[in-house]
């Protein structure tokens, strides 16, 4: 009897404790939270660089609006060591899963790609794909040539970075630690043999077939069920400031127009033609984007100088040198102006309908700028007409002009040049006293009293 009683105590006790069990994990279950089934693809390839910054944290706060998934598509061969950590805090400050993905075959994601992958809550490889190589290495301009960095003070850093990433992400540390001290390099089957990555998917269609149901942990402890059933794929390219951060930060394209702004300096002042100078200045301005400096200083920077350009150029017309230098500095700088997320949402026909009225607007205001500076310039350029009866004629100073200066007058809806015995400011009325040649000789219009 009492061994009958203790078997059924026992028993009582084992079913309590799987009831408690099931419980707490249906509990668990219950309490994370679930994503949309809206997916948003962004392609990173090429170097990484600030505008691949740009387009991250973009790309991140649109699956954000939508509570769904991002998936990174990563064919990238490395690049700026910054611009790589601040990425790697965009996912781990991130209220949504991020997945990377190494696509496609035959590509890889070595050295900051590594580090991105190893990053993102879920990693994941096409076949044939490879990653690692993550030892940093520097770059010389002058020569073309790549050394590899043994400095602890940059080796450190990486190192630790690596390791905790792949604690916090339960995966391989040993193999995380390798990719940096010994550029380890593995493809997408010894990656997951050695649980570096998740998953291995032939396609980024398949890939989303298995992470449905998936569950990930985002830093912030919370934790999140993968819906992926019936998915709304979204391809994400960034908006118009991101994609021209992008074409200014690469290394090639950057130094050519910081080269070139240089240039243009140094002939505006050693040659005396200063209206040259606000653009070589918007040059090299703009070529600090590769630097990492904030685009919307330089955004602003851009169209004050454009600005000034275009004023004085209104006031003392140089054959639209500055009126041209002033309308592509101000519109690199409304390019680069900052990407706003607004909290209401329109319908992908209106957002298109927005898109193209201000690109028709946009072409009929550049080509009506276009059509009134073409008509200046032939004006400046046309031969002048040497007509009978000059003398007397009333014009107006559109250009100073100062004994043994000339200038340019306008007289009867033409440009003129012309010089005068006395100082004459723009704006002010001249009048015609005799002609030589194809210069006026003008003196300051008398205003009656």
């Amino acid at each position: 009897m009492k061994k009958k009683f203790i078997f059924f105590i026992t028993l009582l006790f084992v079913l309590l404790l799987l009831s408690s069990t099931t419980l707490s994990t249906t509990q668990l279950q219950y309490n994370a939270r679930k994503t949309s089934n809206h997916i948003i693809v962004v392609n990173i390839s090429g170097g990484i660089d600030y505008g691949v910054q740009e387009l991250v944290q973009e790309a991140i706060a649109r699956a954000e609006e939508v509570d769904g998934i991002l998936i990174i598509v990563l064919d990238t061969p490395g690049g700026l060591l910054d611009a790589t950590f601040n990425i790697i805090s965009l996912i781990r400050t991130s209220k949504v899963p991020v997945v990377g993905y190494v696509y496609p075959p035959g590509k890889g994601a070595w050295s900051a790609g590594t580090l991105i992958l190893l990053a993102c809550h879920v990693a994941a490889m096409a076949p044939g794909t490879i990653i690692g190589s993550l030892q940093p290495v520097y770059y010389n301009p002058a020569t073309g040539e790549y050394t590899t960095v043994n400095e602890s003070k940059i080796i450190n850093p990486v190192l630790e970075m690596a390791t905790t990433l792949a604690k916090d992400r339960g995966r391989n540390v040993s193999a995380a630690r390798a990719f940096v001290l010994e550029n380890l390099n593995l493809d997408a089957n010894d990656a997951l043999k050695y649980n570096v990555i998740e998953f291995v998917a032939r396609s980024l269609d398949e890939l989303i077939q298995k992470l449905n149901g998936y569950t990930v942990t985002l830093d912030n402890g919370e934790t999140v069920v993968l819906n992926t059933e019936n998915a709304h794929v979204e391809y994400y390219s960034g908006s118009l400031r991101t994609q021209v951060i992008r074409v200014f930060s690469d290394p090639i394209i950057n130094g050519l127009i910081g080269t070139l702004g240089i240039l243009l300096l140094i002939i505006g002042v050693i040659s005396g033609h200063y209206v040259i100078l606000p653009l070589a200045i918007g040059l090299i301005i703009l070529s600090l984007l590769g630097a990492g400096y904030n685009a919307n200083y330089i955004s602003l920077t851009l169209m004050l100088i454009g600005a000034i350009a275009l004023a004085i150029e209104l006031v003392t017309p140089r054959f639209g040198i500055l009126g041209f230098s002033g309308i592509i500095l101000i519109a690199l700088g409304i390019a680069l102006m900052p990407y706003l997320n607004p909290s209401w949402f329109v319908s992908p026909e209106y957002q298109r309908m927005l898109f193209w009225t201000g690109i028709t607007t946009g072409i009929v205001l550049g080509a009506f700028m276009g059509f009134v500076l073409y008509k200046i310039i032939q004006a400046k350029r046309k031969p002048p007409v040497l007509k009978i009866g000059m003398v007397g004629l009333e014009g107006k100073c559109v250009e100073p002009i100062e004994p043994g200066r000339e200038g340019f007058v306008l007289v009867q809806g033409e440009y003129w040049r012309a010089r005068s015995d006395e100082k004459i400011d723009v704006g002010e009325k001249i009048v015609v006293v005799k002609k030589d040649g194809p210069v006026l000789i003008v003196k300051k219009k008398q205003e009656s009293t």
